[in-house]
């Protein structure tokens, strides 16, 4: 089970159910409100060196970026969805290469955003649609903090015309 050190937390987390979940989980963690995850100016003053404490902490956040970008790889889109990076310090990693100080677990409370733009994608498609929703996070990891595997799981499959 992973336990942060501390958690830096956007304060409009509290608009949303998970954001509450999360904040009465870790009641007991030392916290600090950030303007913006992806500029938590302390995290990049740090030198690399530090990178795997910086993993022991957890960033929870709003995910404002809704794109999907196309992928004629393994899927028909790559989403972006609940998390970016990962609490593991797995070795051959492409975020800790491309992201480095970045790589830390963010999480992203606003799920039901997300998936319901993934809902509307699919419902409006012709065919089947394949989403990437783990390229850049782990969700299984983040499920042990979040429960959203389940939670996309049960959610996606009560959904009309969604394969």
């Amino acid at each position: 089970m992973f336990i942060p050190k501390a958690i830096y937390y956007e304060k409009n987390i509290e608009d949303y159910e998970l954001g509450r979940v999360l904040l009465e989980k870790y009641k007991d963690i030392p916290k600090i409100t950030i303007e913006n995850h992806n500029n938590i100016e302390e995290m990049r003053k740090k030198s690399n060196s530090e990178f795997a404490d910086m993993k022991k902490n957890l960033i929870i956040g709003i995910r404002k970026t809704h794109k999907f970008t196309e992928n004629h790889k393994t899927s028909d889109f790559l989403v972006p969805y609940t998390s970016s990076g990962c609490t593991a310090m797995c070795m051959y990693c492409y975020l800790v290469c491309n992201y480095n100080k970045c790589a830390y677990l963010r999480l992203f409370v606003n799920r039901e955003q997300m998936l319901e733009k993934i809902i509307k994608v699919a419902q409006k498609s012709e065919r089947e649609l394949t989403f990437e929703i783990g390229s850049n996070s782990d969700l299984i990891l983040e499920n042990m903090i979040t429960g959203n595997l389940i939670w996309t799981i049960e959610n996606f499959a009560n959904t009309k015309k969604v394969f």
